[in-house]
């Protein structure tokens, strides 16, 4: 989050809001602001002594093939396994675990090959995960998305002291479980966003940021002064799924320092990285 000089402003999302998509992803009650993290690009992201470059796959017909790589932070080999999960949202945005391990109708499943599923990352080797979309003729446009669930331990030999002295023993670390969203479309979707309800009072700007279409939306939110053309706040990594409509979003302000309103936009700008080029501003004048 950035401020200017003159104005204080934080993003303030609600408990559940603010456990989205950030910067690893891993499971929450809630859609993706956090489910976050931002995307392919030199971040790494930590779990335990593994790290991830990346933390959202996207697979269309233009692009069929990705990859991410797996690195060991520490000095001490790390056994890791893949494997797909699914996960529901409601109307909101809100995240649930299935009740059962069916497979849903929009699993990427049948749409990926993937691997490997089971390998150990050693210190200063990285490891590459790559991602196929199958190719299936005649096939109508959809979003499907699946999570690939990355659960890496460490793990360290040590030399018994006891029965066999000499003998190397392994202990296992606690696991931490990554879930990276998957999504795959398997042709041109429409969608169309806006601001609605924008709400000023007591310091705090609420909107909701609402979705229509086929398809998903991912990417930046963010509060700016038109006169300065400065950003003031900002939040990555949110997704709304094609199951949510409305997202809620708030900026709490000092109202002290407060920019006129007529000085202040709101902005959602999709990440090109993932399929989408939309742009949605509304000013709050």
């Amino acid at each position: 989050m950035t401020t200017s000089s003159n104005f204080k402003v934080k993003y303030d999302m609600n408990t559940k809001n603010s456990k989205k998509m950030t910067r690893f992803v891993k499971i929450n009650n809630t859609a993706s602001s956090a489910l976050t993290l931002v995307l392919l690009s030199s971040f790494s992201f930590s779990s335990l002594g593994a790290s991830l470059t990346s933390y959202r796959i996207y697979l269309d017909n233009n692009n069929r093939t990705e990859s991410f790589i797996i690195f060991a932070k520490g000095s001490v080999p790390e056994k890791c396994s893949l494997k797909l999960r699914h996960f529901n949202f409601d109307d909101a945005g809100n995240m649930t675990v299935p009740e059962d391990e069916s497979v849903p109708d929009n699993s990427s499943a049948p749409w990926i090959r993937f691997s490997p599923k089971h390998f150990t990352v050693q210190p200063k080797i990285p490891q590459s995960i790559r991602f196929t979309m199958r190719r299936k003729p005649n096939t109508e446009a959809n979003e499907y998305r699946s999570y690939l669930a990355v659960s890496c331990e460490v793990v360290k030999e040590q030399v018994q002291k006891e029965s066999t002295p000499g003998r190397p023993s392994v202990t296992v670390k606690p696991r931490l479980v990554q879930n990276i969203p998957i999504i795959v479309r398997t042709g041109p979707l429409q969608v169309t966003a806006q601001f609605e309800d924008v709400i000023i009072k007591d310091g705090i700007i609420s909107a909701n940021l609402t979705r229509q279409g086929g398809r998903s939306l991912y990417g930046r939110l963010s509060l700016f002064n038109n006169k300065t053309d400065k950003e003031l706040g900002f939040t990555s990594g949110v997704s709304l799924y094609p199951e949510t409509t409305t997202y809620k979003v708030k900026f709490s302000v000092n109202a002290e320092n407060m920019p006129k309103i007529a000085d202040l936009t709101l902005k959602f700008v999709e990440n090109k990285n993932y399929g989408g080029s939309l742009t949605i501003e509304k000013n709050l004048k």
